[in-house]
């Protein structure tokens, strides 16, 4: 059997496993159509658990074979914190930060954030976002799919978070990025940087990564890089 990393993976959330179980249409397409697997074929399922699961094809059913643990979360839970971006920035954000092994994500809109997800549109949204952190921790062999939420604004992103970790543009600010035990939520703002009101509210967790200015699309996976890789 070749090395589960290299299986072709998909999870499919909430599956009950150790029993042979229909794949669904969308991810059975994906392995059919765009992969060209046949029956016979061996591919990885996450069941979003922590597990990943050899299979076997046999039509449009998986046939589990041996339940892995591979040791790809990390210990520290990483959330990131983002005012929301210009265009695809976001879509950036969470692929790159999926990646390195953030945990969560909450978009909020910043007071200087050029734009606003309109309530029409947020339904959309969110699934993209969604797809783009699932594609994201597929690629990358997580074994859990980073969550993505939305909030109205910074006030209600930071409620009731007792780990709070904000990057600062200011050059006043010298305390550095440091490492957490078990959790951190990471504060990143827009491209325009906070208000003078989100200042003075983040000043009590202000941390700067030094002496250079950092894109808001780079930011967090600069700082989650330095948590996370030793």
């Amino acid at each position: 059997m070749k090395s589960i990393r290299a299986l072709p993976r998909l999870f499919i959330p909430g599956m009950e496993m150790g029993s042979p179980f229909e794949i669904p249409r969308p991810e059975f397409e994906k392995l059919h159509n765009v992969l060209r697997l046949r029956s016979g074929a061996e591919i990885g399922v996450m069941p979003n658990d922590g597990s990943f699961w050899v299979c076997k094809l046999d039509g449009r059913t998986a046939v589990p074979i041996e339940k892995h643990e591979p040791p790809t979360e990390p210990e520290l839970r990483i959330t990131i914190l983002q005012g929301l971006p210009k265009g695809d920035k976001v879509d950036d954000i969470i692929r790159s930060c999926t990646e390195i092994g953030v945990a969560a994500f909450v978009l909020f809109p910043a007071d200087r954030s050029v734009v606003r997800w309109e309530a029409k549109k947020l339904d959309d949204k969110m699934r993209r976002v969604q797809a783009v952190a699932r594609e994201a921790a597929e690629t990358s062999f997580r074994m859990r799919i980073p969550t993505v939420e939305y909030v109205q604004n910074l006030d209600e992103a930071l409620a009731k978070r007792t780990d709070i970790v904000a990057l600062s543009e200011l050059e006043s600010v010298s305390t550095p990025l440091l490492a957490a035990e078990s959790t951190i939520s990471l504060v990143v703002g827009p491209e325009g940087g906070w208000a003078p009101r989100e200042v003075e509210k983040l000043s009590p967790y202000a941390c700067t990564l030094g002496p250079r200015v950092l894109r808001t699309e780079h930011a967090g996976f600069a700082a989650a890089s330095r948590l996370l890789i030793s």
